[in-house]
């Protein structure tokens, strides 16, 4: 059932709401305690702007390697990537700094993506991993080149 609700934030948008006509009423109630979907989308959009300049503010003095990947994929990675080495480096007493060392040495934008939920240890633990992989890829390559 269509229903015109005015939002909280003053904008009329119309809704349609399932249900028992209790449910519906309830819904409808809901609703307008909220905002419209146009002011929900421009805040969530304005919060994610201010918490993206603050995570760049914070990890401008790193010298940070370029992203590898598809341009999509740099986007989307440098974002992920600012939040978790600005989260890294606001939490000192849980980071060391090599932890944060090992983690400006990856520059494969997939990972950051595939990786971007893990809580902190496991985000670290990942990283020791596949630094430790990429130094002892050169040295096998230095063996195979002089055999």
């Amino acid at each position: 059932m269509e229903q015109r609700i005015v939002h909280a934030c003053g904008h009329e948008q119309v809704h349609v709401i399932y249900g028992f006509d209790a449910q519906i009423a309830h819904k409808a109630r809901w609703l307008r305690t909220t905002q419209c979907r146009t002011c929900f989308i421009a805040d969530k959009q304005a919060e994610q702007a201010k918490e993206a300049t603050r995570n760049e503010a914070a990890i401008a003095h790193l010298d940070l390697p370029e992203l590898a990947g598809s341009e999509r994929q740099i986007e989307w990675a440098t974002s992920i990537r600012a939040s978790r080495l600005a989260a890294l480096t606001f939490d000192p007493i849980k980071t060391a700094d090599a932890d944060c060392a090992l983690c400006l040495q990856i520059s494969d934008a997939k990972w950051w993506i595939d990786h971007r939920a893990l809580p902190a240890g496991e985000f670290i633990d990942k990283a020791r991993a596949v630094c430790a992989t990429a130094h002892a890829m050169p040295i096998m390559s230095d063996r195979v080149q002089s055999a």
